[in-house]
């Protein structure tokens, strides 16, 4: 049957239009194209190459820094931040260094010398503010050493480098760890890369320095030091490689097994977490052998699944490509895998510092690999750049501590709850030994006996606290329990001469001592 003229004008019409949409959508892409080009070529300048990673270090420090003073002004960062401000009173005292809730030395803990100058800093500076944005602004450096191996090494277009600054920014790890209270590691993320960055320009005395500043922050990132000498003889730099995998190993061996055992006592103060393998660290290393099964358990159980997943997928799993860069972290990652560590309910984002280092080496790298050589600079399709950067969105919203949906514009202020665990921070007298919640402890750090009441340790006080305690503050919401818990518990406290000073929105504060 014949089409009528009316329904020929109409397809002819719907296919002209057709047409001319699809000319359109070509055209429109053709102008972005050259419009991003352009700007790429503009930007492709040393003025630019110098000051961009440094202006985005600048907002990130900037953002970074807010947030945790935020979070710390609602009562809502990690109270590890309080085993620091001990630390500093008591050294800013003239004494050692005990922190009571750890029960040994601060440099027993970790060995983090790099926490002596800073202690000394301290004495004239805001001490929770500082150790903060002393934090902030480490983590936010970190993009620097990224852009300068991309420009540089990798030999990567603005926008490559662009979309690796902006996943370092969004990762989840970053911001975890920025809020986690305050940990000295967070000053080697940047020190690693830079070390990597001056080793590939030869500056073999900036390198030393540098790893050096790595291994004071903590005692285990020799094993990272370790991993970059691998890596470096990987790369043909074998006389320089091979002298920093012994010495970070080195490093690892004498801190951790006679250092500070000697600060401590007596013996390694982590062997606990490795305790279901054995005791002691032939024990331990003996059941690591004897039980390959509940290793590689541990190894691939859920927890370290999750942890994995959280360092490779926001950076679309690219350091797979380029495996050898990744490979010699490996043996330090699936030691905190295994380890039985307490989350401190961000999900020990410390320990993900070597790991994210060489992550982002290796995710550089990779995308050179998969980019084509072009005038000068490895061109990379702006279809991967941008899936990079939305894959860095989507982890950024669905894990990080900072996500929109924990509403970061609204902390900083405090609640009633909040309020009332600052009014019984201030009622506590000067010399008074404590154990509080995790909330008020940064409160309260600095004096010489103040200890963290978690809800692992049960309902009921123990018997030696009259003796240990002069000040106990129970906060209901904290802790977790029930109104028949929580009266259980201060039943016990009254048997114990404990008089109750203040009653306020679940929290209340029991002195037994007149005067505190």
């Amino acid at each position: 049957m014949k089409a009528t003229p009316a329904l020929e004008r109409t397809a002819k019409s719907l296919e002209r239009t057709g047409e001319t949409v699809a000319t359109t959508v070509v055209s429109v892409r053709r102008r972005m194209d050259i419009a991003m080009l352009r700007w790429q070529a503009r930007m492709d300048s040393r003025a630019w190459d110098r000051s961009l990673p440094w202006f985005t270090a600048v907002v990130l420090a900037t953002f970074l820094s807010l947030l945790a003073l935020a979070r710390s002004q609602d009562l809502g960062i990690g109270y590890q931040l309080g085993h620091y401000l001990q630390a500093a009173d008591l050294m800013d005292r003239g004494f050692e260094p005990v922190v009571s809730d750890l029960g040994y030395n601060l440099f027993a803990d970790q060995g983090a010398w790099i926490f002596w100058p800073i202690a000394w800093a301290l004495r004239v500076l805001p001490v929770a503010g500082t150790l903060l944005v002393l934090q902030s602004v480490a983590l936010a450096l970190g993009v620097v050493p990224i852009w300068r191996i991309a420009r540089g090494p990798a030999n990567l277009r603005i926008g490559a480098a662009g979309a690796l600054m902006a996943a370092y920014a969004m990762h989840p790890s970053i911001h975890n760890l920025n809020l986690a209270g305050f940990h000295p590691e967070a000053l080697a993320l940047p020190a690693l890369m830079a070390a990597y960055l001056a080793s590939q320009r030869g500056r073999w005395r900036l390198v030393a320095v540098l790893v050096l500043l790595v291994v004071a922050t903590r005692s285990d990132l020799g094993l990272a030091v370790a991993a970059l000498g691998l890596l470096l003889v990987g790369e043909d730099e074998r006389t320089a490689g091979w002298s920093l995998a012994t010495f970070g190993l080195t490093w690892f061996l004498v801190m951790s097994f006679v250092v500070q055992p000697m600060l401590g006592d007596g013996g390694y103060p982590h062997l606990d977490a490795f305790a279901r393998y054995g005791t002691g660290v032939l024990g331990i290393a003996v059941g690591m052998l004897g039980d390959p099964v509940g290793l590689v358990s541990d190894l691939f159980g859920r927890d370290g699944f999750d942890k994995v997943l959280l360092l490779l997928a926001p950076v679309l799993f690219l350091p797979l490509v380029r495996p050898r860069y990744l490979v010699p972290v490996l043996p330090l990652l699936a030691l905190y895998l295994v380890a039985d560590v307490p989350d401190d309910g961000f999900g020990n984002p410390q320990q993900d510092v070597a790991t994210l280092a060489f992550v982002f080496i290796a995710a550089t790298y990779a995308l050179m690999r998969i980019g084509t050589p072009g005038v000068s600079r490895i061109l990379v399709d702006r279809r991967v750049l941008t899936v990079i950067v939305l894959t860095a969105v989507v982890f950024f919203v669905r894990d990080a501590e900072s996500s929109p949906y924990e509403e970061p514009w609204d902390w900083g202020r405090r609640s009633s709850v909040d309020v009332a665990r600052v009014s019984a921070s201030v009622l506590i007298g000067d010399d008074a030994r404590v154990i509080v919640p995790p909330e008020v402890y940064p409160l309260v750090a600095d004096r010489d006996e103040a200890r963290v009441l978690r809800p692992t340790q049960g309902f009921l006080p123990g018997l030696d606290w009259p003796d240990r305690f002069d000040v106990v503050v129970v906060d209901v919401e904290s802790m977790g329990w029930t109104a028949s818990e929580a009266r259980m518990f201060e039943s016990r406290l009254i048997l114990m001469d404990f008089r109750k000073r203040l009653d306020s929105d679940g929290v209340r504060l029991w002195v037994r001592r007149p005067g505190y």
